[in-house]
């Protein structure tokens, strides 16, 4: 489906990041891998204590390469403007072009489950400087490649927390933040042929998850039941890709999208062969995201 593509995917080490990497070079793009943690001497521990997260840009490299893709890691600090600026020129004068960017990297908070009186901004850095201010810049820097190529497509990877009330009250203002960012963005692109999009994943089988499913004392609240309903990483993957090669896509720029729906729109399934259900948040967040977006039209 990417034949030809060039993708940067941000948060890339581990997780949801590491599966879309996987799945956009499975489908043939060149991917460039950006997050901070390089190797295995590099891995940290969840807040700072207790098990290392497993995941790094050089095992989901090998795991690329290994099943045919190409992809090069990009070690960087997101929180740095320069940095991100110095890797998407590297990319654009390497590869010539830049068609996707995927922005997955985020800072987890101590606690999911605080409340506006049990939480200070200890976790403004992960959540605001890496979660809000590195995409927007990344968006910045990529999106002056696109508007000279005149196509592209930036996709956001955000949370229905962003209008529902789940989880801590900084991570509901991160992923409301992404949100605009992204009708924000399209607004301003679409006269360029750029387009950008915030996807909801849900339950995703990623390192973290599977933790704390593990060890409730990690502060993630995760059932056996949340885990047996999960997707893999992958899936969000295969819905960035199908939006990536949709000749409508212009017309899907600026909204949101739970991944279920976009499923179920393109109808793929994940790498498992099974597609979830359409579920009720699904549906029902469906229909008042899109009166929301004809809202705004009107």
């Amino acid at each position: 489906m990417l034949d030809g593509k060039v993708a940067i995917v941000t948060g890339a080490s581990r997780g949801i990041g590491a599966g879309v990497a996987r799945e956009l070079a499975g489908q043939g793009a060149q991917v460039v891998l950006a997050a901070r943690t390089l190797d295995p001497t590099e891995i940290r521990a969840w807040q700072d204590r207790g098990p290392k997260v497993p995941g790094t840009l050089a095992e989901n490299v090998a795991s690329i390469e290994a099943a045919g893709g190409h992809a090069e890691a990009y070690k960087i600090d997101l929180s740095e403007r320069d940095e991100i600026k110095h890797m998407v020129a590297y990319v654009a004068k390497t590869y010539g072009r830049i068609d996707i960017l995927v922005n997955c990297a985020m800072g987890f908070p101590n606690d999911y489950k605080g409340d506006v009186w049990t939480s200070d901004d200890t976790d403004w850095q992960g959540m605001m400087d890496v979660g809000v201010r590195s995409k927007y810049l990344m968006a910045h820097f990529v999106s002056q490649v696109m508007v000279q190529q005149k196509s592209g497509l930036i996709a956001n990877i955000s949370a229905g927390a962003s209008k529902d009330e789940y989880y801590s009250p900084m991570f509901r203002m991160a992923m409301a933040a992404v949100d605009r960012m992204t009708t924000a963005i399209a607004h301003d692109l679409k006269p360029h042929g750029v387009s950008a999009v915030s996807i909801w994943p849900r339950w995703v089988r990623t390192e973290r998850v599977v933790m704390a499913t593990q060890d409730a004392s990690l502060g993630f609240d995760v059932s056996k039941n949340d885990l047996k309903m999960s997707d893999t990483p992958e899936f969000t993957g295969r819905g960035i890709a199908h939006l990536a090669c949709d000749p409508d896509l212009p017309l899907r720029s600026g909204c949101t999208f739970p991944i279920v729906h976009l499923a179920h729109f393109y109808g793929f399934c994940d790498i498992d062969g099974t597609r979830p259900d359409l579920d009720p948040f699904t549906k029902g967040w469906m229909e008042k995201l899109t009166a929301i977006s004809n809202i705004l039209e009107s």
